[in-house]
């Protein structure tokens, strides 16, 4: 156990348990990928609880600074797996319970749960991302595509859901995200990324190295703090806070911030009569990992 978890009585942060979703961790960063290649990861019951379960474990994992969200196989995510609705509900439950209320509550869950995941999430995407597919590459906080990627707002014979209606508009525009999502043209990854959707466009085979750059480079110049602090800020400014309220939360992050042993790390980094000092001992001014 880690002091962290011996002081707050908290279980060991293991993620080996899984099946529907790998996770590998490279110090900082922990690296999601959908495990169910076969089906192009199509949002099985047993994937989106795990995939929930990890969600709401690793924001206590103080190890853990930045995500990565990613599809093993071709694709990223197919929508849901359309396999799950054969299966026959429990006794004690109808279907119309089992199908849609749980069903719609446990897909909706996984968007909820990334924005609250206080760790940004760098979605790495290729081939298909259909339906909840599309929705979960709208909720990443930063995207990475490959050549391949395309998105389909699948589900338009029942409607929009997981949250689609909520980003997309805020990503590529209102008149955009209305193409989207009322014609369920398929958009490929060049279109997209012209419209604003990614920070990167790769080849396939380098979307995932290109999203642990991306990563990395938050490790590297950002206090775990004031990394968090800042996804914080973001989401409250998608969600239309005014001005007045976006400065008020801006200044009480940073009042908070400035009491952190990072802040003074950073503060002693920037004084020019340390210039020296940092130059002959940088690992006394790097960030900590927690």
């Amino acid at each position: 156990m880690t002091v962290y978890q011996d002081q707050y009585h908290m279980a060991d942060f293991t993620y080996d348990d899984y099946e529907k979703i790998v996770i590998t961790q490279k110090g900082p960063i922990y690296i999601c990928a959908f495990n169910d290649a076969g089906n192009l990861n199509a949002m099985s019951y047993q994937q989106m609880a795990e995939f929930n379960d990890f969600l709401i474990k690793v924001r206590m994992d103080p190890d853990c600074r930045v995500i990565v969200l990613t599809g093993e196989g071709s694709s990223f995510c197919a929508g849901f797996n359309l396999n799950d609705l054969a299966l026959d509900p429990p006794e004690e439950m109808g279907r119309t319970q089992r199908d849609f209320f749980i069903m719609q509550t446990i897909c909706s869950d996984q968007v909820v749960n990334m924005r609250a995941c206080p760790q940004p999430i760098i979605g790495a995407l290729k081939g298909h991302a259909v339906g909840g597919g599309l929705s979960i590459s709208c909720a990443c906080d930063l995207r990475v595509l490959g050549q391949s990627f395309k998105m389909q707002a699948g589900y338009l014979n029942i409607g929009t859901d997981m949250s689609g209606s909520f980003y997309l508009p805020k990503i590529i525009g209102f008149a955009r995200a209305n193409e989207v999502l009322m014609t369920a043209r398929r958009i490929g990854a060049e279109e997209l990324y012209d419209w604003g959707f990614a920070n990167r466009l790769v080849a396939d085979e380098d979307v995932l190295d290109t999203a642990l750059e991306l990563a990395e480079m938050m490790v590297k110049n950002t206090s775990p703090f004031g990394l968090r602090l800042t996804k914080e800020s973001m989401q409250s400014s998608v969600d239309g806070n005014s001005f007045d309220t976006q400065i008020k939360m801006e200044n009480r992050n940073q009042v908070v911030a400035t009491e952190t042993q990072d802040a003074y790390r950073g503060t002693r980094k920037m004084n020019p009569k340390l210039r020296e000092d940092v130059k002959a001992h940088p690992e006394n001014y790097t960030f900590s990992n927690h």
